[in-house]
């Protein structure tokens, strides 16, 4: 019961990071965004790993975690540029799937079996993708916009896949402190990004402080979802777990719609049910 219980609670607040990330980097730069939310991440990490026991934590655990962290800060900025340039309702699912997609090719290609049940699961998760991101006509330039928002997706679906893929072999002794040196490894990449475009920042106009705020919460909600997550997978049976916490794009398009007022078409809603089924299908077919 605990397993299900930070799993349903990872799912929530991957999807209100998202939402609060997406909707700040429509103000701001992306870059402020994620950088900003790495930093305040990592002492958010820190603080809850100095508090919880760790058995043994090897070097190869915070390698690992090293990895995961510089993966995961690639495809969190860009899902935050899709979640800026595009529907957070057509990004954000389509970004679950294909970082549901990741654990799945990396078993092909080390040769293990994939059941077909993984296999119908990957079919409908293409054919989700493909009604979900169905849009209005519109003019050539509002078509490219969406086609670019959409490539981004999958991209950053990609690298926060990775994170699945190299996080889990990490040791379940190490505790949280894979999570900080993955944070640790993210932050150190947006401060060489910041001193690179120092000059660039320095023109700018210093962000409200209402975007600082923002950029902080998503931050704290990643890696808070992220621990949850963790935990979950430790405590419960790893199908149920992984599959409630994929389900976090209700979150952002709950909070979408009650706070944009976006609406979704008719195919719109029957790409999320089956990428609902779909979901369902990869993790229990693993």
């Amino acid at each position: 019961m605990m397993g299900i219980t930070l799993s349903l609670l990872a799912a929530a607040v991957y999807g209100a990071g998202d939402f609060v990330g997406g909707l700040a980097a429509r103000r701001v730069s992306v870059l402020f965004v994620v950088g900003v939310g790495q930093v305040v991440g990592l002492f958010g990490l820190a603080a809850v790993s100095a508090l919880l026991p760790a058995e043994q934590v090897r070097p190869a655990d915070l390698w690992w975690g090293a990895v995961s962290g510089l993966s995961t800060a690639v495809g969190i900025t860009l899902l935050y540029q899709a979640l800026a340039t595009g529907r957070m309702s057509v990004v954000a699912p389509i970004t679950a799937l294909c970082a549901l997609a990741v654990p799945v090719a990396f078993a092909i290609v080390v040769g293990l079996t994939v059941s077909l049940l993984t296999a119908s699961g990957i079919a409908v998760a293409a054919l989700a993708v493909a009604l979900i991101s169905r849009e209005p006509d519109r003019a050539d330039a509002s078509r490219t916009g969406a086609l670019g928002a959409v490539t981004l997706a999958v991209a950053a679906g990609l690298g926060i896949g990775v994170f699945y893929v190299t996080m889990g072999r990490t040791d379940p002794a190490s505790g949280l402190w894979p999570l900080v040196a993955a944070r640790g490894a993210s932050t150190a990449l947006f401060a060489l990004a910041a001193l690179a475009t120092v000059a660039r920042w320095r023109r700018a106009k210093a962000p409200a402080g209402v975007l600082w705020r923002w950029a902080a919460l998503s931050g704290l909600f990643e890696s808070a979802a992220t621990a949850l997550y963790l935990l979950a997978s430790r405590e419960g049976n790893l199908a149920v777990v992984a599959t409630l916490t994929s389900l976090y794009p209700a979150s952002t398009v709950f909070l979408a719609a009650v706070a944009l007022g976006e609406r979704l078409r008719l195919a719109q809603v029957v790409g999320l049910g089956l990428a609902t089924v779909a979901v369902v299908m990869i993790v229990m077919g693993r």
